[in-house]
């Protein structure tokens, strides 16, 4: 009697899958997309550049598409190679080759906001870093009235009313000459419209030997384009001193004020008891 050798049969266990959420569920599209952003993330890397790399040559103003450089490598902003007629500024050469490779580094970079310190921690593409910042709630704002300090996240109108409490506020009718008779310590009074514009008579008095009057438009969100004519008359001990022009309509003042125009009164001339002053506002 042969054997016959028996045929082992030898199970082999798989080993056990995780199964991971169905892939419709929306766990299962949050670990995709945080498996995408970790991804991306580890696709990006942190340099350090000199600001001056990434500016005109002529203009000194940040760089962006389209870009052109000459072929000794100086980089050139369209503005001011059509200013040039495409002639380079610093060596005569013909700048009109596209520097493509600039400009792919510069579509591809994010910087942090200008204004980190105050509070702003968007990372921002460096070609809409300038536009950012304009409407930055983080930006630091500016009071015309002497002596206030720089602050944030408020309109003028609104610092004022709630920082500067003693300014004072006239009603006027549009299109006539209204009377202000205002205390000699007033650095400012609040004028409005019955339309609902209000402006700021602002007085400067950081004038050498005198004051100086100029007019801003307080814009607000719903009110922000248009500029009216105003005119000012002062009568003073020895004439009528008289200044017109266009408001300038402001929402935040994010440099320190500088009027387009002001009236100066000298403190020889003014007096306020026998000088008061007459506005006109009007569109």
């Amino acid at each position: 009697m042969i054997d016959h050798p028996v045929d082992r049969l030898v199970m082999i266990k798989k080993p056990r899958t995780e199964r991971g959420p169905p892939a419709g569920s929306s766990s299962a599209k949050k670990a995709k997309a945080a498996s995408e952003a970790k991804s991306a993330a580890a696709s990006k890397i942190t340099v350090t550049l000199d600001p001056k790399l990434l500016k005109c040559s002529v203009c000194c103003s940040g760089l962006t598409p389209p870009i052109f450089q000459c072929s000794s490598g100086h980089i050139t902003c369209s503005e001011c190679c059509e200013d040039l007629e495409y002639d380079c500024s610093l060596c005569g050469k013909p700048n009109d080759a596209r520097c493509r490779a600039v400009e792919q580094i510069i579509c591809g970079m994010t910087v942090p906001c200008s204004f980190r310190e105050h509070g702003c921690t968007d990372m921002i593409p460096f070609t809409e870093k300038l536009v950012h910042e304009e409407s930055c709630p983080h930006a630091p704002c500016y009071c015309p009235i002497a002596g206030c300090r720089p602050y944030a996240r408020q309109s003028l109108h609104d610092h004022i009313n709630l920082q500067h409490p003693t300014v004072q506020h006239t009603n006027v009718t549009g299109g006539n000459f209204c009377p202000l008779r205002m205390r000699d310590e007033e650095p400012a009074r609040f004028v409005s419209l019955s339309s609902g514009r209000t402006f700021l008579l602002v007085v400067d008095r950081s004038v050498p030997s005198g004051r100086g009057l100029s007019v801003i438009h307080l814009a607000n969100e719903q009110i922000r384009e248009d500029d009216f004519k105003y005119k000012i008359q002062v009568y003073t001990r020895t004439g009528i001193l008289c200044l017109s022009g266009e408001t300038q309509s402001v929402e935040r003042l994010t440099k320190a004020y500088q009027p387009g125009a002001s009236l100066f009164v000298s403190d020889a001339m003014w007096s306020p008891q026998d000088s008061p002053i007459y506005i006109e506002l009007r569109k």
